[in-house]
């Protein structure tokens, strides 16, 4: 069941980005509960993605961030994209203990109802792989991507 929450939170990270489309009046319960919670936000960015999830894609505390509300202002998870130092020691650990000193490519946390998950793409022999890891740097699951 958690493979599944952190599979969703994924997907609505990735795949619903790609389908948002500009929301012309933003929900004003939305709109408040995400002011409550990222006050001093910058850069703050609207959209309604199709299975009725508002996407709010923003800058907050020098990090680029995506948060998604249902349509109630409930506030359903975020993305936030970090520096591989940022991480914390378990994770970097894991990661260069299995990896050694891969490239890393790109670095997300994501946070929903199951809890802290840390996304970490690097280039390792030659191919791209993408590792997800929960807060402890025990690594959930591997796959390799296409370049």
């Amino acid at each position: 069941m958690k493979k599944f929450f952190l599979a969703l939170s994924l997907s609505l990270a990735v795949v619903l980005t790609t389908a948002a489309h500009p929301v012309v009046a933003e929900n004003p319960l939305a709109e408040k509960a995400f002011q409550k919670m990222f006050a001093g936000a910058s850069h703050v960015n609207w959209s309604e993605v199709k299975e009725g999830f508002l996407k709010v894609s923003f800058v907050w505390g020098g990090h680029q961030a995506v948060a998604f509300f249902d349509k109630n202002a409930h506030l359903i998870g975020t993305v936030r994209g970090l520096f591989f130092n940022e991480l914390p020691l378990s994770v970097t650990k894991s990661v260069t203990d299995n990896f050694g000193t891969a490239p890393v490519l790109e670095v997300n946390e994501i946070f929903n109802e199951e809890g802290i998950r840390y996304r970490v793409i690097i280039e390792y022999k030659n191919k791209k792989h993408e590792i997800r890891l929960n807060g402890h740097g025990h690594i959930l699951d591997r796959m390799t991507v296409k370049k």
